[in-house]
């Protein structure tokens, strides 16, 4: 998909736990926004921008993602 384009990513993230005798596993996590950059190895989505404020213009909340971790990309 291409820059720009509105998404639904679900994907494993990990799980940490300290001190645990519980058997933890990776669990499955939701992300939207707008693809920044979709390479090989990641994917960049922009949850939330700045649009009409050229001093904000660049200014974004970004989310990298491996294509490792990446189950289904939906355009919404």
């Amino acid at each position: 998909m291409k820059k720009g384009t509105r998404v639904l990513v679900e994907w494993v993230d990990i799980t940490a736990a300290l001190h645990t005798e519980e058997d933890i596993e990776p669990v499955l996590a939701q992300s939207v926004g707008w693809i920044d950059c979709n390479n090989k190895n990641w994917l960049r989505l922009v949850n939330s921008r700045y649009k009409e404020d050229k001093k904000f213009s660049k200014l974004a909340d970004k989310i990298v993602i491996p294509k490792g971790c990446i189950k289904s990309v939906i355009e919404i």
